[in-house]
């Protein structure tokens, strides 16, 4: 009798067998299956009160799966039969794939790419169900999730073609990173929804573009070993400059390397140093008549006591780690950008 019982539970789920499972109501256990005259019927009374639970929960997520336009269509239940060691082990089985049988989660992501995930392995995932959602294993999730970041997350190097015909790159954190702790919530709500679903991934930080450089095609670029800066809009390069920077062989004065974003500009500006203890005055005034801060207290600005840019000017007797310019070049900049606009800082 046993083996009859299991053989009609998988019968129940098999599309040879043209069965159709219906949501089991508490008063009559006997109406949780109906099949065609080919299919052997349940007694209800012969079945134990764990198996009658199993198929209700069945019956009911499949009844929410087929509602979504998913459905029991292509599952196996031969090959589970096969495969499990006794009924309850099948119907376990035979449940997780009918309740994301046929759901997918398709990734698009930031570089063109697709990434699907598919019912079958999603339902690997499954462990049960606790009355109101199945139960999903969130380390598998976490695993699939830290997958994609490993695939897909920015590589902690930026590349880029200079003005002056050498390749460039920048050491950083910056670009693509997708979220391990938001990405796996959202992806066990997906499954949890028994909804196909097409979306990107949740982000911990997005760039503005998926191509190197990928902080896009407008941005200043300071060269620290050139002593040069370039300005480039929409990938062109369309201002230049000889520069000096901070003072290479003092740690306090040297300029920082890395990416920053102009924070606002202003003209006919006093530049001030740290208060000296001793008089208590700044230890330096310098005006400027256009100023340019992208990094805390570090700025591109023009510098008339300077008369001449470039060279090795910058290793001993550099600026206190801003980027001076000569007037006429740093007013031409002043009129090509604003705020926000990236500015790169490379050795």
């Amino acid at each position: 009798m046993r083996k009859s019982i299991f053989k009609s539970l998988v019968l129940a789920l098999s599309l040879s067998a043209l069965m159709s499972v219906t949501t089991l109501a508490d008063t009559s256990v006997s109406a949780y299956v109906t099949a065609d005259t080919t299919a052997q019927n349940v007694a209800p009374e012969t079945l134990t009160e764990e198996q009658k639970k199993a198929a209700a929960i069945l019956a009911s997520q499949q009844a929410a799966a087929e509602a979504n336009g998913l459905g029991t269509g292509n599952i196996n239940m031969a090959a589970v039969n096969q495969a499990s060691a006794s009924p309850a082990e099948a119907m376990a089985t035979g449940q997780k794939l009918a309740t994301v049988n046929g759901m997918s989660v398709t990734y698009q992501m930031y570089d063109g790419d697709t990434e699907v995930l598919d019912g079958v392995t999603i339902s690997s995932w499954v462990l049960g169900n606790d009355g109101t959602n199945i139960i999903v294993d969130q380390n598998q999730v976490a695993q699939f999730v830290q997958g994609l970041k490993d695939k897909y997350d920015s590589k902690g190097v930026q590349i880029w073609s200079s003005a002056d015909g050498t390749q460039k790159t920048l050491t950083t954190n910056y670009g693509y990173y997708i979220d391990l702790a938001g990405e796996t919530a959202a992806l066990t709500a997906n499954i949890q929804s028994l909804q196909s679903v097409t979306r990107q991934p949740v982000y911990s930080m997005t760039a503005v573009q998926a191509a190197m450089p990928q902080w896009g095609t407008t941005f200043v670029e300071v060269d620290i070993s050139s002593q040069h800066a370039y300005f480039y809009k929409d990938g062109n390069c369309v201002w230049e400059s000889p520069i000096v920077s901070g003072t290479a062989t003092d740690p306090e004065r040297a300029t920082p390397t890395g990416i920053f974003s102009v924070n606002y500009k202003e003209t006919n500006r006093v530049l001030k140093g740290p208060v000296d203890k001793k008089t208590g005055k700044p230890s330096y005034e310098s005006h400027v008549d256009y100023w340019m801060p992208f990094n805390g207290g570090i700025g591109l600005h023009d510098a008339s006591w300077r008369s001449k840019f470039g060279g090795d000017i910058y290793v001993s007797n550099g600026s206190h780690g801003c980027i001076n310019l000569p007037k006429d070049r740093a007013q031409a900049l002043y009129g090509l950008i604003g705020k926000g606009t990236v500015v790169i800082v490379c050795d």
